[in-house]
């Protein structure tokens, strides 16, 4: 049996020259990192808020909604709803029941608060659609954004942009 030295020899004879290594290495798309802890973070918050009770995330005010994180400035919900804030994404919750209302409204803001969006209206409606013509939504949305750590303020809209019926939400940037 020749040996790989004779092998050799005859190769660099015929002009072949020897690879620098005897293996390639197989092409591997590179995979894409995954936010492992983030995701398992977003999904520990959605699970401890839809654990709480709806009664305990109820509150309501008379006809319209006002809450300001403390330590801000009672100016921030006049210049809210005043229109100084552009709004730059806006939420419709109606056609949902209160459980599929409060998922869609926690990832909302958690997306937004994300993008880095400071104002959005929410859309709740006046349920005249609901049983007993009650608003359910919009009597547990108050508690719902309270909760929420980047939620700053929320004012119900001027009769222009909603009313009673929907809600700004001003979002801290930080």
């Amino acid at each position: 049996m020749p040996d790989n030295n004779d092998n050799m020899e005859k190769l660099l004879g015929l002009g072949v020259k020897p690879l620098a290594q005897d293996r390639v290495a197989p092409f591997r798309k590179p995979v894409e990192p995954i936010p492992k802890q983030r995701l398992l973070d977003n999904q520990r918050v959605m699970e401890e808020l839809l654990a709480e009770s709806d009664e305990t995330a109820s509150y309501e005010s008379g006809d319209e909604l006002k809450f300001l994180r403390a330590g801000y400035s009672t100016r921030l919900l006049k210049k809210l709803r005043r229109g100084d804030y552009a709004i730059q994404d806006e939420l419709d919750l109606h056609g949902l029941n209160s459980h599929e209302a409060k998922i869609e409204t926690h990832g909302f803001i958690n997306e937004c608060a994300r993008d880095h969006v400071r104002a959005v209206r929410i859309v709740h409606g006046k349920g005249r659609n609901s049983a007993g013509r009650t608003p359910v939504i919009k009597r547990m949305l108050l508690g719902w954004l309270a909760k929420n750590q980047h939620v700053i303020g929320v004012v119900s809209t001027p009769a222009n942009d909603g009313g009673t019926g929907a809600v700004y939400v001003l979002l801290n940037n930080n």
